[in-house]
């Protein structure tokens, strides 16, 4: 016994040493792993081998949903979008044309109309699923039935975790901690500039280090705010809700951040006063009605220039032959090549070199531990234990090197089973080679998308929001529920497009950083502050 305990407090003392982040991975690793593993069982008890492959999608769907406060309504669209992939699927191994045709068909729409401007990977979930379903296809109707059966089920598990992370979590209470912080950063900035002392010169003189860093404190704050604003907005089914009322307290902290920071103005710091004492009261005192309308921040008019129009054209035309040879060929494994071009195959040009890197030393880790585990463990019971210890790893890992490393583990632990195992893993590793020269080749030479012209061209969808802006005080009335509804919408996409611009510039190389960045970025912001100023007075 006293063993026992010896033991239980050095693997605390270990657990202790580790970094906050690792703690974190490691405990949040906990539930997917389960989610996996659960779907894992119920697909193949139920629902037969050719449908486990659900589990790795519907996964991914857990872990982006599991933080959401609406999570239910995203959960519904991802199901919807699956349930999409796997009937066109279906379809798409009846016969060659129909494979060319509802192949192309699905990728440019998962491509162009799944992702957005803000959030440009949110084609990864739906691109697998239309592969996966592939790659074990069913040829019957009552099989297609079979399979959405086991996509019920295998929701009905990520439903129920999700629900049950989220007990406490609403979109009203993150979004009413934001703002309180934002309130107590605009009273400090206040002080600081004198709006709310009695001597405003020595007040500003002694304390005018600070403020900038108080500006830029509630610029973050107010980014953090429009992302769960945008969303809340992506996930949600209703046309109405209560969030976007919230919308209002983003443009009160930007235009008191552009009155503190011209305090020294006729009026400023009045009208900064006066603004701040409004919107807290609302905030304190005014609970949202239900009738404020969706958002809508996606870009909709067709631009050559634009990211996800660029990048759907290519998957296109790269990954529909792709596809096509697989079905054709009809050899062990030679969907792991469409595999390895979707995931290598990234929107930015710039970032596929590093992607193609990590993916291939990642799979060759993963090969040689699959060697290793998979002789000494050949049985079936073995196998999925290594499978699940895997998804672990998978989810607790840092990085995309070592998390392929063990994806190509859990992935071969069941596929290889019954075949020859040096074979396999050298077919896995000739089909990621290949599939990371085509990537290379893609996103250099079809339609490829740079970072610093699609910085350019965020910059001018910025100046179309301005013009957009001017437009609305020309061809609307103070107090139009039209008007409030589309100036909440341009102020969210303000930040939606800056905060992605602000991610473009940090990953360029120093020497191709726009110098005139953060200057453009301000004026913009401070445009957007002291036009719309005379509508929160």
């Amino acid at each position: 016994m006293m063993r026992v305990n010896h033991n239980n407090r050095i693997f605390r003392g270990d657990f202790l040493k580790l970094s906050d982040k690792q703690k974190k991975m490691l405990q949040g690793a906990v539930a997917p792993t389960i989610v996996a593993t659960l779907i894992f069982f119920i697909t193949y008890f139920f629902f037969g081998m050719e449908n486990t492959m659900i589990g790795p999608f519907a996964t991914l769907s857990f872990l982006r949903c599991r933080n959401m406060c609406n999570h239910y309504e995203c959960l519904i669209r991802n199901f919807s979008v699956y349930m999409i992939m796997a009937v066109l699927s279906f379809l798409a191994v009846l016969n060659l044309p129909l494979c060319i045709i509802v192949n192309a068909i699905a990728l440019f729409w998962i491509a162009c109309l799944l992702i957005d401007e803000y959030n440009p990977n949110n084609y990864f979930p739906a691109g697998m699923a239309l592969i996966f379903f592939q790659i074990a296809p069913v040829h019957t109707v009552s099989d297609l039935g079979n399979r959405l059966l086991a996509l019920l089920a295998s929701f009905g598990i990520v439903f129920l975790f999700a629900c049950f992370l989220s007990l406490n979590t609403t979109v009203q209470n993150r979004l009413k901690a934001l703002i309180s912080d934002g309130f107590d950063v605009c009273k400090e900035l206040l002080a600081q500039t004198g709006c709310i002392t009695a001597d405003s010169h020595s007040a500003q003189n002694e304390t005018s280090e600070q403020v900038p860093e108080l500006h830029k404190k509630l610029c973050t704050i107010n980014q953090h705010i429009s992302r769960e604003i945008y969303s809340a907005n992506r996930a949600t089914l209703r046309l109405k809700g209560k969030t976007n009322w919230y919308c209002r307290f983003v443009l009160v902290f930007q235009i008191i951040n552009y009155l503190t920071d011209h305090a020294q103005e006729d009026n400023n710091q009045q009208t900064a006063r006066g603004i701040y004492e409004k919107f807290y009261a609302q905030f304190q005192e005014i609970e949202p009605a239900t009738d404020y309308r969706r958002l809508n921040f996606r870009i909709r008019k067709p631009d050559i220039r634009n990211l996800r129009f660029r990048f759907a054209l290519r998957q296109v035309i790269v990954l529909t032959p792709c596809l096509v040879l697989a079905y054709l060929w009809q050899t062990n494994n030679i969907y792991w090549l469409v595999i390895s071009v979707f995931f290598m195959m990234i929107p930015f040009t710039e970032y596929t070199m590093q992607r193609v890197r990590q993916r291939v030393f990642g799979t060759m880790a993963g090969i040689v531990l699959s060697f290793i585990l998979f002789t000494i463990f050949p049985d079936f019971t073995s196998r999925v234990v290594i499978m699940t210890a895997a998804n672990f790893l998978i989810y607790a890992t840092d990085g995309y090197g070592p998390t392929v490393a063990f994806i190509t583990c859990s992935a071969l632990a069941l596929q290889s089973i019954d075949s020859n195992i040096p074979v396999v893993l050298t077919q896995r590793l000739i089909y990621t080679l290949l599939g990371g020269g085509i990537a290379l080749l893609s996103n250099r030479y079809i339609f490829p998308v740079r970072l610093q012209k699609q910085m350019q061209y965020l910059f001018e969808l910025l100046r179309t929001l301005r013009e957009q802006l001017a437009e609305i005080g020309i061809h609307t009335t103070p107090g139009d529920d039209s008007r409030r509804h589309q100036i909440d919408q341009l102020i969210i996409k303000s930040y939606l497009l800056s905060t992605r611009a602000e991610d473009l510039q940090e990953s360029l190389p120093e020497m191709q950083k726009h110098s005139d960045f953060e200057d453009a970025r301000k004026q913009h912001m401070e445009f957007l502050a002291s036009y719309l100023a005379q509508y929160m007075a």
